[in-house]
């Protein structure tokens, strides 16, 4: 406010009342005096009419056509009536954001395609053979074990190994300290 009431004083060349740097009722009072008003269009609470733009527009469409509905056209008109719509309308099920981890949950161990196909950066694709998944990675490789951040020396003092792939426990390591820490 002091700022303003400054910038106020320097353009209209007008004396400052005593006290407005260390007063805030007194710097009030100044400004209501002297600072220009908000026209009636600028006022906060009421909505400008800003039409909608191409983007919200693309999403929109995506949305009705994954719900099987039609836009209306109020909501086509006006880009605040357009969020409204979208915001209704579009699924609550968000998809999820994060780091990506090597841990997978323990699930079917079922072999993996030989054939693979791979993107790269300019958008060429090549087909890659992968290498074949052991029969019982558990029992040659080790245990697959999820250790959190943080837990390396507890991890290690029971005996967990850490190699490209990521925490495992090696053949003979006693699975039940992991177990009951919920890193299996």
């Amino acid at each position: 406010m002091k700022r303003f009431a400054d910038g106020l004083v320097r353009q209209k060349g007008i004396k400052p009342p005593p006290g407005y740097k260390t007063s805030i009722s007194i710097c009030r009072k100044f400004l209501s005096e002297h600072a220009p008003k908000k026209a009636e269009s600028e006022t906060p609470g009421k909505l400008d009419f800003k039409p909608v733009s191409p983007a919200q527009m693309l999403y929109a469409k995506k949305v009705a056509q994954g719900k099987g509905i039609v836009i209306p056209e109020d909501a086509k008109a006006n880009a605040a009536a357009m969020s409204a719509w979208i915001d209704s309308n579009r699924s609550a099920k968000r998809r999820k954001r994060g780091r990506k981890t090597a841990y997978k949950p323990a699930g079917s161990v079922a072999p993996r395609s030989i054939v693979t196909t791979k993107r790269f950066r300019r958008g060429k694709v090549a087909t890659v053979a992968a290498p074949p998944a052991p029969a019982q990675p558990n029992s040659v490789t080790g245990t697959p074990l999820r250790i959190p951040y943080g837990n390396k020396e507890v991890a290690l003092k029971l005996g967990a190994r850490y190699r490209s792939g990521g925490w495992y426990a090696p053949p003979g390591v006693d699975l039940s300290a992991f177990g009951e820490r919920g890193w299996l």
